[in-house]
């Protein structure tokens, strides 16, 4: 399966997990269903689009705190159903998630329950897991391959080949530096954050690449 991730779903990852450096975190990823992305044929990659490839448009951050509450998990999927209602032809097409530790590049168990949880709505899901321990080097220009994608294709969640990942990382060092810089990470909102004060945008809506 292939995988083209759009710049904004990639900087709003890279932002969350800089949010919350000593937590884990994760989200949903959004994109056209398989049939759109195919009828569609718009997605900017390099890769052919067809039926075994996902489209990443845009990233929703959940937790990062109690990533397994029930009550909550519920609540911002159910939200986040509504959210997709609101867009046509706008479906939950993955996961992401990062790691505690720098140096852990395991998708945990904890992590593969929400992953099957969102491949029960979409059967061509993905999960894209954060390598923690290149954001460094990637804010130094010293590294690009900061995703990796996962897939899980009957045989349970596994590592894919890097080259079945495209992401947009045109520009995208440039926009994760400055956004650090002015704080923006700190104005990223996840549904954690809405449940503690229901004025904050848990769709940041306002972030645009």
């Amino acid at each position: 399966m292939v995988c083209t991730v759009d710049r904004i779903a990639a900087l709003k990852i890279l932002l969350h997990s800089a949010k919350y450096p000593s937590s884990s975190v994760n989200g949903v990823l959004l994109g056209p269903s398989p049939a759109e992305a195919s009828s569609q044929g718009s997605a900017p990659n390099t890769h052919d689009e067809g039926p075994s490839s996902v489209h990443v448009t845009d990233a929703i951050p959940l937790f990062h705190s109690f990533l397994t509450l029930a009550p909550s998990l519920e609540t911002a999927l159910f939200q986040v159903d509504a959210l997709c209602r609101s867009k046509p032809g706008v479906k939950v097409v993955g996961y992401y998630h990062a790691n505690e530790l720098l140096t852990d590049l395991d998708l945990k168990p904890m992590a593969r329950r929400l992953a099957d949880r969102i491949q029960q709505q979409q059967g061509q899901a993905v999960t894209l897991l954060v390598d923690n321990g290149k954001l460094g080097a990637f804010a130094d220009n010293a590294s690009q391959d900061i995703l990796q994608l996962w897939t899980s294709e009957g045989k349970g969640w596994g590592r894919s080949a890097a080259s079945k990942l495209n992401c947009q990382t045109e520009g995208l060092r440039d926009l994760y530096v400055d956004a650090l810089l002015q704080g923006r990470h700190q104005q990223l909102c996840d549904f954690d954050d809405h449940l503690n004060d229901i004025a904050k945008d848990w769709t940041n809506s306002d972030f645009q690449s």
